[in-house]
């Protein structure tokens, strides 16, 4: 039975290779590729997270860590910044269970929405999250937070007429 739990400081060093492992499936998308071998979070960023953040993890009795969730509070709500599911955990549910106890646990804090930037035409992105209750922000919704957070994607390479932000309202 997967449990999930807050992250704890001493599960960052676990969470980039499970990052690793889930992006793994992007070797699958013509075009998008090289985001298997991309950059993950370090584990000084998750630490960061788990500790002034938003951080969970969801654990498989003896297989230990093969989720997470984190994000950060903002001024639009509870901002998504990583959903990574291990590669041979996917397709379980577990993300979405992450996402309902995200949702649950911003809700009893007063947090009235969650967020998350996303690519478009990719089948476990958008079109997924769209099932779990996030709606697709046009541009002239963009909150500054998520006009920025596009905008540094954009930076580091990702292709912005493949990306959108999402919110699901709590």
């Amino acid at each position: 039975m997967i449990r999930i739990r807050p992250a704890a400081p001493n599960d960052a060093a676990e969470l980039p290779e499970i990052e690793r492992s889930s992006g793994a499936i992007f070797q699958t998308v013509s075009g998008l590729e090289w985001i298997a071998d991309d950059d993950v979070q370090s584990e000084d960023r998750h630490l960061e997270l788990i500790l002034r953040g938003f951080s969970l993890v969801a654990e498989q009795p003896g297989h230990g860590i093969i989720a997470f969730l984190n994000g950060e509070r903002t001024s639009d709500g509870l901002h998504l910044w990583q959903i990574a599911v291990h590669q041979d955990y996917q397709r379980q549910g577990i993300g979405r269970r992450l996402i309902e106890e995200a949702r649950r646990i911003a809700a009893q804090h007063g947090i009235s929405s969650l967020t998350l930037t996303t690519f478009r035409d990719v089948p476990w992105n958008q079109t997924y999250y769209r099932r779990l209750g996030f709606s697709t922000l046009q541009e002239t919704s963009l909150t500054p937070h998520l006009r920025k957070v596009l905008a540094d994607e954009a930076r580091a390479g990702l292709p912005m007429d493949c990306r959108c932000a999402m919110l699901m309202k709590i």
